[in-house]
């Protein structure tokens, strides 16, 4: 199992929601960066970046998502590693 770790932040100025997907996977990490989308974009946003990096993934995905309180917190790269 791939523990995929989703940082949502809303934009209270904007109206906007944005999300950041990072995971681990043969020991390299992936991140997103900042994206737009909300409620469960962010499975999309992971299928994209399985794609855009040609990855065979069969594993299944535990998915931790944290609510985030600052742009900044949501950009901040972080390193997971898989446990």
């Amino acid at each position: 199992m791939i523990n995929v770790f989703i940082k949502k932040w809303f934009d209270d100025v904007n109206g906007n929601t944005y999300h950041n997907v990072n995971f681990n996977y043969n020991d390299k990490n992936y991140n997103s960066g900042l994206t737009y989308g909300y409620g469960s974009q962010y499975r999309v946003t992971l299928k994209n970046m399985i794609e855009k990096h040609n990855l065979t993934i069969n594993d299944d995905f535990n998915y931790i998502v944290m609510d985030v309180n600052t742009e900044a917190e949501l950009e901040k790269i972080d390193y997971f590693n898989q446990i």
